[in-house]
């Protein structure tokens, strides 16, 4: 079973990105935020450590986020779809060394028209739910250009690292989940564990 890590830009769903590809290849999903929201809750070692943290006003440090997600994957029974770590080279460093290489690293991409459709359907979704929304519209939209922005500056040195190592695909996350889960199938499926 493959193993594989999502990344994505900040108005595509990961989420049910890594949800429908795992439904259609039998794999776990793993997020990193839900692995900590549960070590938290559970008020394991490892979440009140993180808790320490978050109540000092502090990032969770890479370490501690890796070895909640080695934790994690070291549970799965089968091939997993991570999404949410990792963010950063370090980050990526620290899963290695945990014994957790994903076979494939699938980013999933928008063009910049695309992107800006995605953005425009997002917040007018926000305004039919709140309608309130309507006069912050323009601010919104400033948001996630800037976000965007922040993102692809943030992860290029991660997709140089899985690039260089010849893990790194693109995928567009265009669409509705079916197509896009249709689009990175046969890639998860051509990243089976290496020998």
């Amino acid at each position: 079973m493959p193993n594989v890590a999502l990344i994505a830009g900040p108005v595509i769903d990961l989420a049910s990105a890594a949800s429908a590809l795992a439904d259609a290849l039998g794999l776990q999903v793993v997020s990193a935020g839900n692995v900590f929201r549960e070590h938290v809750q559970q008020q394991t070692p490892l979440g009140e450590e993180a808790n320490a943290y978050m109540q000092a006003g502090q990032l969770v440090t890479d370490e501690l986020m890796a070895r909640a997600v080695a934790g994690a994957l070291t549970g799965v029974d089968g091939g997993w779809v991570l999404y949410g770590f990792p963010r950063t080279i370090r980050q990526a460093e620290l899963l290695t060394r945990s014994g957790h290489v994903p076979d494939t690293v699938i980013e999933l991409v928008l063009p910049e028209d695309q992107f800006h459709l995605a953005v425009q359907r997002r917040v007018e979704r926000r305004m039919e739910l709140d309608p309130q929304v309507a006069v912050r519209r323009q601010e919104l939209l400033l948001t996630y250009a800037h976000a965007q922005e922040n993102h692809q500056a943030q992860m290029e040195p991660l997709r140089a690292y899985y690039r260089g190592r010849g893990l790194l695909q693109t995928v567009s996350g265009f669409g509705d989940l079916q197509d896009v889960a249709a689009r990175m199938i046969p890639i998860a499926s051509q990243g089976r564990r290496r020998p």
